[in-house]
């Protein structure tokens, strides 16, 4: 019963404090309100705490984030090597080109039917023996226009796969 009487006293000098009827009352009201903040407070404390993560929950939490920004790495980390053999393979294409203009400039430049600088040459396997071979200038000139325009489309593939 006393506690329902202290509880009830309490309510009565918060409402009495409010109305600010009394003078005496009106004195008190700061003292009846300080205690209303300080509970105030401490509920306020008890919840932040209640937010205040465990160590145990930090750690988790933190590994959870290690093993995705490290999963995040990774695909980066495969897109730059694809993109590097990508590079890679350009290079080549270009590096052929240059082969193919270097070898149309030296063909343009002969007279003759056949060309004795350049053959296009048929193996049945890599290091087998010759099926047969070409040196007609003007077949070879077709050839390397063909094989110039297949790269250059190629190129173009690399290159937007790259912009990608």
């Amino acid at each position: 019963m006393k506690k329902n009487e202290v509880k009830n006293v309490g309510q009565v000098l918060e409402s009495m404090s409010k109305k600010a009827v009394n003078p005496v009352m009106v004195a008190v009201s700061p003292i009846v309100n300080a205690k209303e903040k300080e509970k105030a407070e401490e509920a306020k404390i008890e919840k932040e705490e209640d937010k205040q993560p465990t160590k145990e929950q930090t750690a988790e939490e933190l590994q959870a984030e290690i093993e995705r920004k490290t999963a995040e790495l990774q695909k980066c980390l495969e897109v730059l090597e694809r993109k590097k053999k990508l590079s890679n393979d350009r290079t080549a294409f270009m590096s052929a080109l240059d082969d193919l203009d270097e070898a149309e400039n030296k063909i343009g430049e002969e007279d003759g039917f056949n060309t004795p600088n350049y053959k296009l040459k048929f193996t049945g396997s890599y290091g087998s023996s010759e099926i047969f071979s070409l040196s007609n200038r003007f077949i070879l000139l077709e050839f390397i226009d063909f094989m110039r325009g297949r790269i250059k489309s190629k190129i173009s593939e690399i290159e937007l796969q790259l912009i990608a």
